[in-house]
């Protein structure tokens, strides 16, 4: 009998398997909830960390958005400009540096990721709500500890 290219006697024994069925569920479920926004799962990234930063007071430019989100820097570009064409968000030269991007939301924008917001943290807790507060705390530390262990520092490339 030929030897298994696989290193692992179980499909569920591969964290990356896991992690990939994990993250389709998730997918599967923020678009069905983010299309009733007419916002994809990037776009909504990008709104959501711009709401983040206007509320603590961060700057709000493109780059800020490439190294919050990890979304590399021609798909937050893209989908900025995309953002634009559908009235949620405007850009503008940074007052903070001339050479930065600014985003802001217009007004249908703002209204748009609020409620965003709401189903989509509504479906954080009914997703998430199957572990208890140990296991949810311990899956938030080591989702933690694996993004800023390889989480890659040129994404903005």
């Amino acid at each position: 009998m030929a030897k298994s290219a696989f290193k692992h006697a179980s499909a569920d024994a591969s964290p990356g398997f896991l992690l990939w069925k994990l993250t389709t569920l998730w997918r599967q479920k923020l678009e069905e909830i983010l299309g009733r926004y007419g916002i994809n799962q990037t776009q909504y990234a990008i709104l959501a960390s711009l709401k983040w930063f206007e509320e603590q007071g961060e700057p709000t430019t493109q780059s800020h958005l490439v190294e919050h989100a990890k979304i590399e820097k021609m798909t937050v570009s893209k989908s900025i400009r995309l953002l634009e064409q559908a009235g949620f968000v405007l850009r503008s030269t940074s007052t903070r540096d001339q050479r930065a991007v600014a985003v802001r939301f217009t007004e249908s924008g703002s209204k748009i990721i609020r409620k965003a917001i709401a189903a989509v943290e509504n479906a954080d807790d009914e997703f998430f709500g199957v572990l208890n507060q140990r296991q949810l705390a311990e899956f938030k530390t080591l989702t933690a500890d694996l993004i800023g262990k390889n989480g890659s520092s040129d994404i903005a490339g």
